[in-house]
């Protein structure tokens, strides 16, 4: 939990409402990009960590309070098509598959356990479609997902990272999201 807490104190932007890519210890100052992967995986990891917390955790509530601040935050950012960019607050960047899929699994996990309101159901369901439709390919590819990506300071580098068809950073991913979805599906029609 005290990673988290620190990842939230040092990269969390209040105005944007999402967590910078990066921060420099030596200078004391935060990257230029809004990564979308970098925030998928912390939402990713803070649904995984609830999952394991103990309930009675003293720092359980102020991780869900967090993991629902960054789910309101990144709703702001989805496109009308249910996508999330590359660059979460550049809507000229591409829609990205991983940063998609890493939100839907959050989400659908965090109402799936009781963690936030239902009412954030729909932001899942809209961004699965989106990727069922347009980015899982009849031949069962998941395509669109940004290759590796280091840190740096110029968002052309963002901006210009390649994309792979079956790229290993969303392969594992889109299942679990899948699983999590169907539960979330199966939950709904009781």
């Amino acid at each position: 939990s005290r990673q988290i807490i620190n990842i939230a104190h040092y990269l969390w932007c209040p105005e944007k409402q999402l967590f910078y890519h990066c921060y420099y210890t030596d200078m004391k100052r935060n990257g230029v990009a809004f990564w979308g992967r970098a925030n998928g995986w912390i939402t990713v990891s803070l649904v995984l960590l609830l999952d394991e917390m103990p309930e009675n955790h003293p720092k359980r509530a102020e991780l869900i309070t967090l993991l629902e601040k960054q789910i309101v935050g990144v709703s702001r950012y989805q496109n009308a098509n249910g996508m999330w960019n590359q660059l979460l607050d550049k809507p000229e960047s591409y829609d990205e598959s991983s940063v998609t899929a890493m939100y839907v699994y959050g989400i659908a996990k965090a109402v799936n356990n009781g963690w936030v309101d239902p009412v954030y159901t729909r932001i899942a369901e809209v961004a699965w479609k989106a990727l069922k439709e347009t980015q899982i390919t009849p031949e069962g590819y998941f395509k669109n997902v940004c290759v590796g990506t280091g840190i740096t300071d110029d968002l052309p580098f963002y901006y210009n990272r390649p994309v792979g068809e079956n790229e290993k950073h969303g392969l594992g991913l889109i299942i679990d999201t899948g699983i999590e979805m169907m539960k979330l599906t199966k939950s709904k029609k009781k």
